[in-house]
């Protein structure tokens, strides 16, 4: 449905909306503490720094940038975020409820993902803590491992 509310809205309109909402600075919440085993955490926190050559799945970190923070315009960060969040946005990408832009490079990494890996991956992401200084790296910081529609290069 948010696609289609923004389709038809003049691009000038959209920067100013999104110009609004980053500079907002909520406070974010502290840390969770990982439900999930000790091997499980290891897993996600491999993913996210490393990715996993043999499944297809590059690092969390060589898109959403080595701090986890993000790159403007349209890279979100990644710490911050509870594990419930970050686990829906996942499956939401697998199951293809949530899409974006041709190519669409989350829908593809998401799709190597097991639940395993899902639930590795926000476990470990939940328990980070956010610097206080937490912001996205300056549009085009660093190369994308791969094609991605909603941030060109």
């Amino acid at each position: 449905p948010m696609n289609y509310l923004l389709a038809y809205l003049p691009e000038d309109y959209l920067k100013q909306i999104a110009a609004y909402f980053a500079a907002q600075k909520p406070p974010l919440p502290k840390p969770a503490i990982a439900d999930v085993s000790k091997d499980a955490l290891a897993r996600g926190q491999a993913l996210v720094a490393d990715g996993d050559a043999a499944a297809n799945i590059p690092a969390c970190s060589s898109c959403h940038g080595p701090q986890l923070g993000g790159m403007e315009p349209a890279i979100p960060g990644l710490l911050g975020l509870r594990a419930t969040y970050i686990s829906a946005q996942l499956g939401a990408w697998r199951y293809g409820i949530r899409t974006a832009k041709a190519p669409d490079c989350m829908q593809v990494v998401a799709g190597h993902l097991t639940e395993e890996d899902v639930r590795a991956i926000a476990a470990f992401l939940a328990a980070q803590p956010a610097p206080a200084d937490l912001a996205p790296a300056p549009a085009r910081s660093f190369i994308l491992p791969f094609a991605c529609g909603s941030e060109p290069q």
